[in-house]
């Protein structure tokens, strides 16, 4: 878990260095998330402008959009499965408002859970994506998976950073357009490469799947 929140700070801190381009980012990807239906591609070119960012120090804009054409598509698909998601939880939760007991309580923490999980996949789903020698969506949604069942404490951990910053942007919320989006992209990209870097690995393009079969 101390893990976790190392990482996490280490991303807060990498967003202090970088300030100017992060800013820049989060406006864009706070306007094109606006549709919802582009908001997991802009989402991705957030991503892809942080991840440059940690490996070149001459990035620009150019990185965000790149990301965020390239993974339109992928965007889209990823919206509509969001779509389901968000909404068979609430569904579920909605019918059984009413009902009381042990087993009515354990299967809306299921719900809650599984939401909460699909979520924290799409944090780490870009940074590993852009990591892969040959990225897919499909083989980044496992390996970001994996990574959540083999490092829990430490996704744990990254929480326990992630949620301040969603609470600040929230009281505050102007920083919902000019910084929530770049610290969590920073602090995603910085978790990533720390697993990876743990698992023996200090350059972007490979796969998580191979790092892990290299430590064990």
């Amino acid at each position: 878990m101390l893990a976790g929140l190392r990482a996490g700070w280490r991303g807060l801190r990498h967003l202090n260095h970088r300030g100017y381009i992060y800013i820049w980012g989060t406006v864009l990807w706070f306007l094109l998330s606006l549709p919802l239906v582009t908001a997991p591609a802009a989402w991705a070119g957030l991503m892809r402008l942080s991840y440059t960012a940690y490996h070149d120090p001459g990035v620009n804009l150019d990185a965000f959009w790149e990301g965020f054409r390239e993974n339109l598509r992928r965007g889209l698909w990823l919206a509509l499965i969001n779509a389901l998601v968000i909404t068979m939880t609430l569904v579920n939760l909605n019918s059984t408002r009413a009902q009381d007991g042990l087993w009515i309580d354990f299967m809306r923490a299921v719900w809650l859970l599984s939401a909460f999980v699909w979520f924290t996949i799409q944090f780490y789903l870009w940074p590993l994506y852009y990591s892969m020698a040959q990225p897919t969506l499909w083989g980044a949604l496992r390996n970001a998976a994996t990574m959540i069942l083999l490092h829990p404490a430490f996704t744990l951990g990254l929480w326990l950073v992630i949620v301040p910053v969603l609470v600040f942007s929230t009281v505050f919320f102007l920083a919902w357009l000019l910084l929530a989006g770049g610290a969590l992209a920073a602090i995603a990209n910085s978790a990533v490469l720390d697993r990876l870097a743990v698992a023996g690995y200090n350059t972007p393009q490979i796969t998580f799947h191979e790092a892990q079969a290299e430590v064990e």
